[in-house]
């Protein structure tokens, strides 16, 4: 039981999640970690990391792209979860909004066909 209100606390997101699929940049010092973002909401996101370097309460430093632009979104937020399963989550506490909410109304990409998907 434990777990799973755990589970649920680091999900407590109030706004709907937009799937996506881009890489990001950490920044993390001097260094430099391309992450692939997997959902991004008004309050935070998630990248995968299946060995993830963060720790729930550290801040965290990320740059998106915002396409037809070519100058990046900083954000600083703080790490809600890392877990190899799961990757990691990230809880916004300072972006400049109106760039950001333009990148969360860019359209997720498509999905691609498989054979299976395809009528007979």
């Amino acid at each position: 039981m434990q777990s799973e209100a755990k589970q649920l606390d680091e999900e407590r997101r109030i706004e709907p999640r937009t799937d996506t699929a881009f890489f990001a940049v950490e920044l993390r010092g001097r260094d430099l970690y391309y992450r692939l973002v997997r959902n991004i909401s008004e309050s935070g996101f998630s990248f995968d990391d299946h060995f993830p370097l963060d720790r729930p309460g550290d801040p965290i430093v990320m740059e998106f792209p915002l396409p037809g632009t070519g100058d990046p979104i900083r954000i600083d937020g703080r790490v809600v979860y890392a877990r190899p399963d799961r990757g990691v989550g990230v809880r916004i506490e300072r972006v400049e909004s109106a760039r950001y909410r333009q990148l969360i109304a860019v359209p997720p990409p498509a999905r691609r066909l498989r054979d299976d998907d395809l009528p007979r």
